[in-house]
């Protein structure tokens, strides 16, 4: 009886470690999209820091979206960026320029002219010492909001180069990340390994039963 609870045990700790994956039967195919990333407008910052960031936040999406990791993720879609040679000799063709070009009908009317499926646009603004950046992903299609975000940061130009933006590009594409409690399944099904073991091992002389192992509750939700 005892070993039966204890396989009970150490099976739902398989499953909340993920090591027994239960998928859907009709899981769909990830998509695939080719999306434009659009200059930052300037807000109280100069237009050389404006296109720095915005070619930083560029060149992040494209390592991104091509990495091993990125492409394993479920439930992600699946980019191909628009190169920045590409969007500038549209551009230029058109005699138009992609600074400024804030609103959505504006973005949406560029994400038909390069032919892409969604469109980044945002803004990189300065008041005081605090930066702030927003930006969005439009879907030239339905002209939704796919994903936004909006970060501040109170320092330097090269805090938001070296840190904020590529927070920008992986908040965007892959969402806020959540704090894994393996650790604490793994800890649980340690603590309840060596109650079993207590317990198959305690007590042989006497009539007494050896208690259970209680499993640990879950830690709250952030």
């Amino acid at each position: 009886m005892l070993k039966r609870i204890l396989s009970v045990y150490f099976s739902l700790y398989l499953l909340m470690l993920g090591f027994v994956p239960i998928r859907s039967a009709g899981a769909q195919e990830r998509k695939q999209f080719t999306i434009a990333v659009m200059n930052l407008q300037a807000k109280g910052v100069s237009e050389v820091e404006a296109e720095v960031l915005s070619e930083k936040l560029r060149s992040h999406i494209i390592q991104l979206v091509s990495s091993a990791e990125y492409k394993q993720m479920e439930g992600k879609d699946q980019y191909q960026v628009v190169e920045r040679e590409q969007m500038d000799k549209i551009f230029e063709e058109f005699d138009l320029q992609s600074v400024g070009c804030v609103s959505d009908s504006c973005a949406i009317e560029f994400g038909k002219m390069l032919q892409a499926d969604r469109i980044l646009q945002g803004t990189l603004g300065k008041v005081g010492e605090t930066f702030s950046i927003s930006a969005r992903i439009l879907d030239v299609g339905s002209t939704k909001t796919v994903a936004s975000i909006t970060k501040d940061l109170r320092g330097t130009i090269d805090e938001v180069i070296s840190t904020t933006i590529l927070e920008v590009g992986d908040e965007l594409l892959i969402g806020k990340k959540k704090k894994s409690r393996k650790l604490w399944y793994i800890i649980g099904g340690v603590l309840v390994a060596a109650g079993a073991g207590a317990a198959l091992g305690g007590g042989g002389g006497g009539d007494e039963k050896a208690p259970l192992p209680q499993l640990p509750a879950p830690p709250g939700r952030p």
